[in-house]
């Protein structure tokens, strides 16, 4: 049985109660990966998703790439969004099970946005060559303050082919193994990218070597978009359908 734990960017969205519904219906945890500015202005959402048994991530406050920023700013930025996540738990009176963190872009500070580059990281470990991940300043010196401030992965039982880099493996921030691309199928990008409808994106995940895999956890990631929501449940639906155990925190 394929294992996976459900990731969800850009949370909260106007459907995000939509979005939780359907997720406790088909009895799917998963963690809301959130910006802080969208969690500003709308707390109470958020506050329903985890008493209905959501786990909250921090997303940063403005979505704004770490590599075009000042440490400062960045580090404000992460800070910002975790009180306004700290006030979510508390007013649901819920213990907060851990701090979870994923830059935006998956820039760790350097402008080096890693998910453009998986499938040729992938490529090259599946070629038996060595992958070097260089640890820049900007991305050394990120990863302390996360370990500093108390974030975390919590995600177990990973094999895939990323997760064998210590830089990835041993980080403080969330990546993934695997991008739905749900993204695709908002209507200011619809019909300019690979991915134009749900069978796309059911059909490309299906041809991914590694999701449907039951040596190991994988990491999945889709978007808590007003647009997406119906495609987002239809991933879902399709991991189900594929045997899928979701994992829990």
């Amino acid at each position: 049985m394929p294992k996976a734990y459900l990731t969800i960017d850009d949370s909260p969205s106007k459907q995000t109660d939509r979005l939780v519904d359907g997720l406790v219906e088909r009895g799917v945890p998963a963690i809301l990966f959130c910006r802080g500015d969208f969690l500003e202005a709308d707390q109470d959402i958020m506050v329903r998703a985890v008493k209905k048994g959501m786990v909250l991530g921090n997303h940063a406050y403005m979505h704004k790439r770490a590599g075009d920023l000042a440490f400062e700013a960045e580090t404000y930025s992460i800070t910002r969004t975790d009180i306004l996540i700290d006030r979510v738990y508390r007013r649901a009176n819920v213990k907060r099970p851990g701090q979870y963190f994923r830059f935006p872009y998956i820039d760790r500070g350097d402008g080096d946005l890693l998910e453009r580059r998986f499938f040729d990281i992938i490529a090259t470990i599946e070629d038996g060559k060595k992958v070097k991940l260089p640890e820049t300043k900007p991305v050394a010196r990120l990863q302390k303050w996360l370990k500093e401030n108390g974030f975390t992965q919590p995600f177990q039982g990973v094999t895939h082919p990323l997760y064998q880099l210590p830089l990835i493996r041993d980080a403080q921030d969330c990546l993934f193994t695997y991008s739905t691309g749900d993204w695709m199928l908002n209507a200011r990008y619809k019909g300019t990218q690979p991915l134009q409808s749900l069978p796309d994106v059911t059909a490309a995940m299906d041809a991914d070597p590694y999701l449907m895999s039951e040596s190991g956890a994988q990491i999945v990631l889709i978007h808590d978009h007003d647009e997406i929501t119906d495609v987002a449940l239809g991933i879902v639906d399709h991991m189900l359908k594929n045997k899928f155990e979701f994992l829990g925190v």
